[in-house]
């Protein structure tokens, strides 16, 4: 991918605006609101975009990301995921529009939550199962 017009600055104030969207959300904002540091953990979600984005870490100390096991702990419910999806997707669709530019790399990034979504349905065993 052609990264050369999006930089981590641009990674992390989507990933800001989605934290300050997810935050607030009515059905998935208290899974948001139980995070204690976000001046830590926004960055390192930024890290972790900017090498599915890019193929590149600026901050190789963040390894390892343990997307499933970190997110089982969770127990999030599917509809959750659905919602996570749809609010990360607003996000870049306003950052879109801000950018036309930089249209590829928001194509691209829309296709990896596409991906991680899929990922999480093939691990039922992630989601938590109501009575």
């Amino acid at each position: 991918m052609n990264s050369n017009n999006f930089n981590f600055a641009d990674i992390l104030k989507v990933t800001e605006d989605f934290y300050a969207k997810a935050t607030t959300d009515f059905l998935i904002g208290y899974h948001f609101r139980n995070i204690t540091d976000f001046k830590t953990h926004i960055p390192r979600i930024a890290h972790f975009w900017e090498l599915q984005l890019t193929g590149t870490i600026s901050k190789p100390d963040e390894l390892p990301y343990r997307l499933m096991g970190v997110h089982f702990a969770l127990k999030i419910k599917k509809g959750e995921l659905g919602r996570w999806v749809l609010l990360f997707k607003e996000v870049l669709e306003s950052h879109r529009k801000l950018n036309p530019e930089k249209k590829n790399v928001f194509d691209l990034w829309e296709t990896k939550i596409n991906f991680f979504q899929a990922k999480f349905l093939q691990h039922p065993h992630l989601f938590h199962q109501d009575a």
